[in-house]
């Protein structure tokens, strides 16, 4: 009884020590210390390959970490060949705030082992090999938030504004604006494509659409860690403003193109077609090839190749729905001349009197 009193008074007289100092909180006897969090490790290995690093982990949590490069005869290199682990930190691509820089060869002070503790960030790091020969040695790191790998897209959204009749159609115009966020790796990109069968191209900023008529904008989003949202969209109609406009576009055509001394266009000819409208303004431009094509949308010069008579037909409306007159233009393509790459045969004959 004695003992265990007298141990209970020392317990006390240290604890009270602890607090006197400063120290905090002291821990009991009998019990265990509480354990540190243990900070993540990535390891790169390198071997004799010069292509490739013989392993290098994929993804990774944002946070405190050792990067360990080792480049020994333990990991394959018997050559003693050099190699560096490099963080890129010139393309805006990629993560830029981890500026790692390891060389190292079996025979260094280390035998070819080193390590770094860097903060790592949500995104994705491209590493690589800078030594001269070795650039295909490179990969990706992709950083998360944390709870392991991302694999959830991002979130998208899509709203349409603008000023609408009774009937929910934009007079005039409408403007699109699409939303992305991703809670992981962070948003990589953002695209839209204007129509069901319309390229993709990047979202920077609302995508105004002013024609008249029924529309459909899609869009999607992909992560930093290659997660592509699914495909959506949105559709709507927009009408002209409420117009007395009567009178249809002034619609013009030029053919351009080199020509022969006969007028005829040597290997191509270019229509461009030109429409405008004082009243509602123009709508859309239409052309056709040839006296019964089927009519496309003008959006840039036709070019012609084709050797041949050629008809191009062509048309515009504005916003009131005013259709301008069909108009035609006429050329003919021939295929260049020939060049001549053969050269003059040349002979020689001398007269004149001679003697014996």
């Amino acid at each position: 009884m004695r003992s265990k009193n007298r141990r209970r008074l020392w317990t006390a007289l240290f604890a009270a020590l602890l607090m006197t100092l400063g120290l905090g909180s002291p821990v009991a006897f009998g019990q265990d210390a509480p354990v540190a969090a243990a900070q993540q490790v990535l390891t790169w290995t390198g071997s004799d390959d010069i292509t490739k690093y013989a392993s290098a982990p994929t993804t990774a949590v944002a946070g405190a970490t050792t990067i360990v490069f080792e480049n020994s005869a333990a990991t394959g290199n018997t050559m003693g060949m050099p190699h560096t682990l490099t963080f890129d930190t010139s393309d805006p691509e990629y993560n830029n705030d981890v500026p790692v820089n390891i060389l190292a060869n079996p025979n260094d002070s280390e035998g070819g082992k080193h390590s770094v503790e860097v903060t790592l960030t949500p995104g994705r790091y491209r590493y690589h090999c800078s030594i001269p020969g070795h650039e295909a040695m490179q990969g990706i790191l992709v950083v998360t938030e944390g709870g392991g790998e991302d694999t959830a897209a991002p979130e998208t959204s899509a709203k349409v504004e603008g000023q609408k009749n009774a009937q929910g159609e934009y007079v005039g115009s409408a403007s699109v604006s699409v939303t992305a966020t991703d809670a992981g790796s962070g948003v990589d990109k953002v695209e839209y494509a204007v129509g069901a069968d319309g390229a993709w191209q990047p979202y920077t900023t609302a995508v105004v659409v002013d024609q008249v008529g029924a529309h459909k904008i899609r869009y999607r989003a992909s992560d930093k860690a290659g997660n592509v949202a699914a495909e959506k969209s949105v559709d709507f109609t927009v009408v002209a403003p409420p117009t007395d406009d009567k009178t249809p576009p002034e619609t013009s055509a030029t053919v351009s193109g080199e020509k022969n001394d006969k007028g005829e266009y040597l290997s191509m000819a270019t229509v461009t077609v030109t429409a405008s409208d004082t009243g509602s303004g123009v709508n859309t431009i239409e052309y056709a090839v040839g006296s019964d094509g089927s009519w496309q949308p003008y959006t840039s010069p036709v070019m012609v190749h084709e050797v041949g008579a050629h008809t191009v037909r062509y048309r515009a409306a504005d916003k009131a729905g005013n259709v301008a007159a069909e108009k035609s233009v006429d050329f003919t393509v021939v295929a260049p001349p020939v060049q001549d790459r053969t050269p003059p045969e040349v002979s020689a004959k001398v007269d004149g009197d001679k003697n014996s």
